[in-house]
């Protein structure tokens, strides 16, 4: 349909072009190109939201991949090594754990040189895993329903706010931050019942990192024996 009245208008331009000057401002001319203007702006917008509408819809894939493949971990009857080492990998997979550890660290982070931002990354991304296993046990035997997604453009990504219904007690919010800041769709944040992941944890690595003395290493030691 758009490139048929692309078409449509290149041929009435050219129409245009081989009148005379005297005629070229003609009543017709003017209200050709008022028209021409606003298809064009009508096909824009067009295209806006359906780039808008795709980034949901790749937000929402990725939440409800995320929540299904956790549901699996969860589910297992294995040891909880195990389970530790599957949150690993997903969190490998599905999150920007580069993007997260440099937000909760904060300042701190641009005095660090580059081994000792891979070893804190590396640090933080194990502490995640032996933490939340036992937090995210909690979800077990529920079913993911989304609610609605709202596009905020930039870094702050795609919120996709959905609801846990669980057998036996009320539902749970949960609400999957995604971004595409780094080039591909990744987890930047989980809200349960409106309580930030990333906040939270903000907070807990700032005020170990002041007990530790400022010091990355002692840090780093710390969530390594979690």
């Amino acid at each position: 349909m758009q490139h048929f009245v692309y078409f449509y208008l290149s041929e009435e331009i050219l129409k245009i072009k081989k009148q005379p000057k005297s005629k070229l401002l003609t009543r017709r001319s003017f209200y050709f190109l008022s028209g021409l203007f606003c298809i064009d702006t009508f096909f824009l917008k067009f295209d806006l939201a359906n780039a808008k509408s795709s980034r949901i819809k790749k937000a929402e894939l990725l939440s409800k991949k995320i929540f299904n493949e956790l549901f699996v971990i969860i589910s297992e009857n294995s040891n909880e090594n195990s389970k530790k080492r599957a949150l690993l990998n997903l969190f490998d997979r599905y999150a920007d754990v580069p993007i997260i550890a440099r937000a909760v660290l904060g300042s701190p982070w641009r005095q660090l040189n580059q081994n000792e931002r891979s070893s804190f990354i590396n640090a933080f991304r194990k502490y995640l895993a032996k933490k939340y296993t036992a937090q995210f046990s909690e979800f077990l035997g529920a079913e993911m329903l989304i609610e609605k997604s709202r596009d905020s453009g930039g870094k702050a990504g795609i919120m996709v706010e959905t609801r846990l219904l669980m057998p036996g007690s009320a539902p749970i919010k949960v609400g999957w931050q995604v971004s595409d800041a780094s080039g591909v769709f990744k987890m930047i944040d989980v809200k349960i019942e409106g309580v930030s992941l990333l906040t939270t944890e903000r907070g807990e690595i700032r005020n170990q990192y002041s007990k530790e003395g400022n010091s990355i290493k002692k840090l780093i030691n710390s969530l390594l024996n979690y």
